[in-house]
């Protein structure tokens, strides 16, 4: 081997020896468990829901109908706030609808800055495209107002009307405002320095709380106990009450492996089956057939014995099919997609599948929870 091709094999297996080493940590950090951060929150720390009513003007008279008294009368008000004074019932408003403006308020977000809002409409308005909402406050549960919605709305669909014709793709009474809305008020969150902390999981589960509590443990040992199936109480240590946003920032992502129960789920308007995971099939037989009716309706021409004209006769025919129901046991699986995978060589619809799940935990041999949506 001369010493060009000994260094080109040289370069050669240390860059696949890299690439390896870069598959297998990227196969690490796949198999690594979650962290706490995306499976729980801490208590007292959480979004706040805004609602508002607000006025979309500008519309191309697809707006609100005289019979819609209120946006009559928050226009009538408007404009009285404004030092014009105006009869309610002289007003004919076809550019005006009456919205309602939704926005959610994430923790800590300071006064300032802008969040994104929903706009959907309350009257009987065709459409809401190319209006602009008005100045609306929003305010939470507590009567309190934390932000004001103001700008064009972006609708994301399309309407044409042409005489008799139209066309129309989305829905076009509903829309948003991407940064619509400015946050002129700060949620007060929960006192996060009282040297105790609850992390709430988001689907409680008893192995799971224990197992988060030993991630933590793992970090700072000592200071975590599951209390519930979602709540573990976290006491802060005495060296890091001085800093608490580093022991909240280390303790978040402490990983763990969620312990969920099992379950299937179905969703028979499209066919979908999701399977997760610790799902037990004991063997089975399934027997599923179907029989399909097909009645043919033709017309034949019937000559006269004497000289005339032809005549139609309808020819019902009455044709009944049904196929050879198949009987096949299944051997003990270990998770519903071996199941589902097996039904699918078989030729069977997904909506039969269904019906075949639905079955299987009639009978028991299904050891999961089953989700119809």
């Amino acid at each position: 081997m001369r010493i060009d091709d000994e260094k080109k094999y040289k370069i050669g297996w240390i860059e696949l020896t890299i690439a390896v080493c870069i598959l297998l940590a990227i196969l690490v950090s796949n198999a690594s468990g979650a962290r706490v951060k995306d499976m729980a929150t801490l208590e007292g720390v959480s979004e706040q829901q805004l609602v508002g009513y607000g006025l979309v003007v500008g519309l191309a008279g697809t707006g609100d109908g005289t019979r819609t008294q209120f946006t009559v009368q928050s226009v009538a008000n408007m404009l009285q706030k404004m030092g014009i004074v105006v009869n309610p019932a002289d007003l004919r408003l076809r550019n005006v609808a009456a919205v309602m403006v939704t926005a959610s308020l994430p923790t800590f977000v300071k006064p300032g800055k802008k969040i994104d809002v929903n706009i959907s409409s309350l009257g009987d308005a065709r459409s809401l495209e190319g209006g602009t909402l008005l100045m609306t406050p929003l305010q939470a549960s507590d009567g309190e107002y934390y932000a004001q919605a103001q700008g064009a709305i972006n609708l994301g669909s399309l309407s044409a009307k042409a005489g008799r014709n139209s066309y129309k793709k989305g829905h076009s009474n509903s829309g948003t405002l991407p940064n619509g809305a400015v946050v002129y008020k700060e949620i007060e969150s929960a006192n996060l320095k009282s040297g105790t902390l609850r992390w709430v999981l988001s689907s409680p589960d008893f192995t799971s709380a224990v197992a988060m509590a030993n991630a933590i443990n793992g970090v700072f040992p000592n200071s975590a106990k599951a209390e519930d199936a979602s709540t573990v109480l976290v006491n802060v240590p005495e060296n890091m009450k001085n800093d608490y946003m580093s022991f909240i920032a280390r303790a978040e992502v402490a990983e763990f492996n969620p312990n969920t129960n099992s379950r299937i789920v179905l969703n028979g308007k499209t066919g979908t089956v999701v399977s997760g995971a610790n799902v037990q099939i004991d063997e089975v037989a399934v027997s599923h057939g179907s029989i399909t009716i097909q009645i043919a309706n033709t017309q034949e021409a019937a000559q006269p014995t004497f000289i005339g004209q032809a005549t139609l006769i309808n020819n019902q025919q009455l044709n009944v099919q049904e196929p050879r129901t198949e009987t096949r046991v299944f051997p003990a699986v270990t998770n519903a997609g071996q199941l589902a995978q097996a039904l699918n060589g078989l030729g069977v619809s997904p909506l039969d599948i269904i019906s075949i799940f639905q079955a299987i935990k009639k009978a028991g041999a299904l050891h999961a929870e089953l989700v119809v949506m």
